[in-house]
């Protein structure tokens, strides 16, 4: 009986401070001092403008993949490849509205090659590999992402510098 005493007494302190808690920090969002539109409008750019210098701090690394090298290899739903950020967004840049249909239809995987500089991820769809197919490199010397999406056997070829490279033009005869 003692111990269920305990029990509840310490669950009432909890409580109680839990409540006291709550309520001192809605008062003092309550109580803070409204800002003027131009003070908030300058606070708002002045963040802005130190995103803005961190970005360009940033930018050297900003989409780099070099991570990639460690998923040779690895088939790609191992490494969850379109779960990386960086990747993705860099795909999803190069390929614009292709890259649903990429997404929807990249089903039956190959290893992650990494080769002298070269990432190559490839796959495709589900019962139909010969005509319909996708392939994605990564030149790490230059951080140039190329990708190719062969649909009924209609290849289009993509590149985020308008050049090509040898993995994707063999891919594509």
């Amino acid at each position: 009986m003692k111990n269920f005493n305990i029990k509840i007494l310490s669950i009432i302190i909890l409580i109680t401070i839990f409540i006291f808690s709550c309520d001192k920090s809605k008062k003092e969002n309550e109580n803070a001092p409204e800002q003027n539109p131009k003070q908030e409008q300058y606070q708002n750019d002045r963040a802005d403008a130190i995103d803005a210098d961190q970005q360009s701090i940033d930018e050297p690394t900003l989409g780099n993949l070099e991570y990639l090298r460690e998923f040779n290899g690895k088939y790609p739903y191992e490494v969850n490849l379109f779960d990386h950020q960086d990747f993705t967004d860099r795909l999803k840049d190069l390929l614009g509205s292709r890259y649903d249909f990429l997404i929807s239809t990249w089903a039956v995987e190959f290893p992650i090659e990494v080769n002298n500089d070269i990432f190559v991820a490839s796959a495709c769809e589900a019962h139909n590999c010969d005509a319909t197919n996708f392939i994605i490199v990564v030149d790490f010397s230059s951080n140039v992402m190329y990708a190719g999406i062969r649909e009924e056997y209609n290849v289009e070829t993509y590149s985020e510098d308008g050049g090509s490279i040898e993995e994707v033009e063999i891919w594509a005869r």
